[in-house]
């Protein structure tokens, strides 16, 4: 299974000069994950930072670790059949990213953290911006494109599911076939395509990504789903 990049671990962070209800401090542990261990990721993380009182708390937030996890095991893998442990997930660029918009990450990062940091002698913080679509796609094909076809060769999978459209486009630059580049609203969602990576077949299944918030892309994503078991 193919994403875009990684989530990350986030922390509750309350102080009484600024807080952030869910601040990305460190990649998730893999791929796709659905929050296993939460409490226990945080607290590792609080001591090897070395977190003090004075800099507020640090506690988990619940739901809001994992939730593309969740979703992939519930709308994605669930309704193939697929056990979530026999399943090789990877991202296409392989680093946690911001985004800027109003009410983002990397807003709250820049105008709360960012000036409590300043005031009291931490870094600021250091995280890489979303690129563009059509960037993410090309470093994915340049910077990473040897790893992606070793991780599907070495992965052996006779089905190679991909979320997203920037996954899509990356898969089909780097695999022989007759994949689409991007996913189109009709009836032709959940097809599967035939493709190959160093002679080694391979059938692709696009899919939405997870994190979609479009009403349109879960209407369809819905009906294939009660296609896919039968309801």
């Amino acid at each position: 299974m193919l994403g875009v990049y990684p989530s990350a671990l986030h922390i509750r962070w309350g102080h009484p000069e600024a807080s952030i209800a869910a601040l990305a401090v460190s990649e998730e542990p893999w791929p796709f994950w659905a929050g296993e261990d939460e409490a226990k990721l945080v607290e590792a993380w609080r001591q090897a930072v070395g977190w003090r009182n004075e800099w507020g708390t640090a506690t988990p937030v619940g739901r809001l670790n994992g939730s593309s996890g969740r979703a992939v095991i519930d709308r994605v893998l669930t309704p193939l059949g697929l056990d979530p442990a026999r399943v090789w997930t990877t991202d296409a660029l392989p680093f946690f990213h911001v985004h800027r918009a109003p009410g983002s990450q990397g807003e709250a990062m820049s105008t709360r953290y960012d000036p409590f940091a300043r005031a009291h002698g931490l870094p600021a913080h250091h995280l890489p911006d979303r690129p563009s679509t059509k960037e993410l796609i090309r470093r994915a094909v340049a910077e990473e494109g040897d790893r992606l076809i070793a991780e599907i060769r070495d992965a052996a999978a006779p089905l190679l599911i991909t979320l997203g459209n920037e996954a899509l486009a990356v898969a089909a630059q780097l695999l022989d076939g007759d994949l689409p580049e991007r996913l189109t609203p009709d009836g032709t969602y959940g097809r599967r395509h035939h493709a190959s990576a160093l002679r080694n077949d391979v059938e692709v299944l696009p899919l939405v990504h997870p994190g979609q918030r479009s009403a349109e892309w879960t209407g369809i994503h819905q009906r294939w789903l009660e296609r896919s078991t039968g309801r």
